[in-house]
């Protein structure tokens, strides 16, 4: 089941802005990927003002949330992840919303949710990437191709050295004179 995280911390932040009040962000600094000013961090969590005011450059998307606030008079920027919002209240009303700790969730990410989100790590976490590979017209691998990484992962063979029909042929790779194409399969 996805979290209500990232659905609910924008609505609150939201409402409370509505309400001409100042939402204030509880994070776990401990967990991955946040990046907070380590100075002001109190029993591993740190309490953020994310008001309109107090930051500048604020991104928000189901990822998490960006934005440079100043802390003892330094701009530092700050990145926090979904997953570390442990709370988000009215600074004013002391209203708002508790999250439990969960497992770290991705979720799917479009053009525009990436752009406020740091440079992901390569590590080898997270999801799969995929990549063009070189090959010829039709998607195959070029027969007189010397560098190994534009073969097939079946050492390079190609379908029709086999005498293969065209329902022989591998999938396309996609990096062919004319980019990615479609063929009909009999």
């Amino acid at each position: 089941m996805l979290s209500k995280r990232p659905y609910l911390v924008p609505a609150f932040y939201d409402w409370i802005l509505d309400q001409g009040h100042t939402p204030h962000l509880v994070v776990n600094a401990d967990a991955e990927e946040v990046m907070v000013p380590t100075q002001f961090v109190e029993d591993g969590h740190i309490q953020l003002n994310i008001s309109p005011s107090a930051v500048r450059d604020f991104h928000m998307d189901r990822v998490g949330i960006s934005f440079e606030a100043r802390f003892g008079g330094q701009p530092e920027r700050v990145f926090v992840p979904m997953h570390a919002v442990r709370a988000i209240v009215d600074r004013d009303s002391g209203q708002g919303a508790t999250f439990p700790d969960e497992p770290e969730e991705t979720f799917p990410q479009s053009e525009e949710d990436r752009e406020g989100a740091p440079a992901p790590r390569a590590e080898g976490k997270g999801r799969p990437q995929l990549r063009a590979v070189p090959g010829g017209e039709d998607g195959a691998a070029d027969k007189g191709a010397a560098d190994p990484s534009s073969h097939d992962s079946d050492g390079g063979s190609d379908a029709d050295s086999d005498g293969g029909g065209p329902d022989d042929d591998p999938p396309p790779s996609g990096g062919g004179k004319g980019g990615p194409s479609l063929r009909v399969v009999k």
